[in-house]
């Protein structure tokens, strides 16, 4: 245990999820609970925390008595980073209590994470910050940015003239343009390439990572056991769509739709990185799928990169403008043996479903 202006931190146990639950909600945002229908925030963070094929995480806390002040959780992830799969611990759940605001403790928390990660052998940390967390983490706690995210959308075109002006958005509907742009924006769905709905990664998947990860020089390693347990074990509905090549598995997207809102996200899409007709055979099914559900908005990241997959430039194509400012990945490295220069150039993966948050 160690103390930051006399409110000591230290690491988190199971014991402390019901407080972690009642802190969290505060940066979670009020669609948080649509993460976990019909289970309690102490279930999900246990979920989240405690049963990862990868490990445990690390959550450093800062109390104040009984009462936790401030928190950040790493999550460990196995990355394929160039010809070696290394432990990382993804960060989030940044929260510190306003009353114990400007205190240090972010900072404190945040070095209690990582500095355990390392004890484990975590090669690296990562996150996807906020613009404030950013300027804390870069450069004050050796952080870096590794690679810049953009946010896309897909709108549906009546929806937004709606929007803007107030028209019925039956009049741009009967214009034909909601069809013109599904028709223009997303990819066609190529008869070689079979998707259907499934509600739980085979051992199949592991056929289709063994093919693939070769071919990327960054991701997150995307085994049965991972996927299953991000995807189909956790208590978010999230729709799984699996595609198939002569009988073979190609690839899969994962969406989530908002229960309250008209909107929804492509969460995963992978397949080998020039597989074309199976990216796009996904996208449109998983795309049609939504719209078919009155969702009026989808959203998206993006890795910024020179070479992209194709399921990366399909989702560029579709959701064209990325919203401004940029997001961030930022990296501290945990090893010695791990830099900025053993990061790749290209053959970047990452998607939404690579960060906490959806």
């Amino acid at each position: 245990m160690s103390t930051c202006t006399t409110v000591p931190t230290r690491l988190a146990g199971s014991d402390d999820l019901e407080q972690i639950g009642r802190l969290l909600p505060l940066v979670a945002g009020p669609q948080f609970p649509e993460r976990y229908p019909g289970r309690t925030v102490t279930e999900f963070c246990h979920w989240k925390y405690f049963t990862n094929p990868a490990g445990e995480a690390a959550v450093g806390v800062a109390v104040d008595g009984a009462k936790i002040v401030s928190l950040a959780a790493g999550v460990p992830k196995r990355v394929k980073l160039g010809d070696d799969t290394v432990i990382a611990y993804e960060l989030g759940d940044f929260i510190t209590d306003p009353a114990y605001r400007k205190r240090g403790l972010f900072s404190a928390v945040i070095n209690l994470v990582c500095e355990e990660a390392a004890r484990r052998g975590a090669a690296f940390a990562y996150v996807r910050p906020n613009e404030s967390s950013f300027r804390i983490l870069t450069p004050g706690l050796n952080f870096i940015e590794a690679r810049k995210i953009d946010e896309r959308r897909y709108f549906v075109p009546s929806s937004l003239v709606h929007r803007k002006t107030g028209w019925p958005a039956s009049l741009p509907r009967a214009l034909g343009l909601d069809w013109l742009a599904r028709e223009s924006l997303l990819p066609s769905r190529p008869a070689s390439v079979k998707v259907e709905r499934a509600t739980r990664f085979g051992a199949e998947n592991d056929i289709l990572w063994q093919s693939a990860r070769e071919q990327y020089a960054f991701t997150l390693s995307r085994d049965t056991s991972y996927m299953n347990w991000r995807y189909v074990d956790g208590p978010t509905p999230y729709q799984i769509w699996v595609a198939r090549r002569d009988a073979h598995p190609v690839g899969y997207v994962v969406t989530f739709a908002s229960p309250s809102e008209p909107i929804a996200y492509v969460i995963d899409l992978f397949t080998l990185p020039q597989d074309s007709d199976a990216a796009s055979a996904l996208l449109r099914t998983a795309v049609d799928s939504l719209l078919a559900d009155d969702v009026q908005v989808v959203y998206t990241w993006t890795v910024q990169s020179s070479a992209s997959s194709a399921g990366h430039r399909l989702l560029k194509r579709a959701c064209a403008a990325p919203v401004r400012p940029h997001l961030h990945l930022a990296i501290r490295f945990l090893s010695d043996r791990l830099d900025a220069s053993r990061l790749p150039a290209d053959g970047w993966q990452l998607t939404a479903g690579d960060f906490d948050g959806i």
